[in-house]
C-alpha cells in the first residue's frame, strides 16, 4: 500500500458534557452588577457637582427675572441692578483680576467680546448715564425687555 496507510480507528460514541446552567447567581455577575452600580453612582455624582457648580448662573437669571417684574425701580436702578448681577457672574467665571477693574466702555466691550450677539454697546449711552449719572435722560431707544433678554443670554452663553 505505500507509505500512508489508512487505519480506521473506532472511538465509539461521543459523550457530550451536561449543559452548564445559566444563572445570575455566580460571582462574576455580582461583580459586573457592582461595577455598573458604581459607574452609575459616579456619573450621578459628577452630574450633581456640575449642577451645583452652575447654581450661580441659575441664581443670576432668576434675579434678573425678578428685577424685570419689579415696578418700584427706576430705569437707572434697573440697569444698575442688572449690571451688578452681570459683574458678579463675570467675576465668578473669569476671576476678580480680569473683571473687577473693568468699567464704562471697557466693561461693555468685555461683555460683547465674551458673547457674540450680545451687543451691549448698542445701549451704551443709556447704560453709561444710568451708571454715572444715576438717571437716563433719553430712554427712547432703550428697551427694558431687550436689555433683560440680552443679559440673560450673556449669562447662559458666556463660558
Amino acid at each position: 500500500m505505500g507509505f500512508f496507510q489508512e487505519k480506521t480507528l473506532q472511538l465509539g460514541d461521543l459523550k457530550e458534557p451536561e449543559p452548564i446552567p445559566y444563572s445570575y447567581d455566580t460571582l462574576g455577575w455580582k461583580i459586573v452588577f457592582g461595577v455598573l452600580v458604581l459607574l452609575f453612582l459616579f456619573g450621578l455624582y459628577k452630574w450633581y457637582v456640575a449642577y451645583k457648580k452652575k447654581q450661580y448662573l441659575r441664581d443670576a437669571v432668576q434675579h434678573i427675572q425678578t428685577l424685570s417684574v419689579q415696578t418700584d425701580l427706576s430705569l437707572a436702578q434697573y440697569i444698575n441692578a442688572i449690571l451688578i448681577t452681570l459683574k458678579r457672574t463675570a467675576i465668578q467665571t473669569f476671576g476678580r483680576t480680569e473683571v473687577a477693574a473693568l468699567h464704562g466702555k471697557d466693561w461693555l466691550q468685555f461683555l460683547d467680546n465674551k458673547v457674540k450677539q450680545s451687543n451691549f454697546s448698542a445701549d451704551e449711552t443709556a447704560i453709561l448715564q444710568a451708571v454715572y449719572k444715576d438717571r437716563v435722560e433719553d430712554a427712547s431707544g432703550f428697551s427694558k425687555d431687550q436689555f433683560k433678554n440680552k443679559s440673560i443670554h450673556w449669562i447662559t452663553h458666556h463660558a
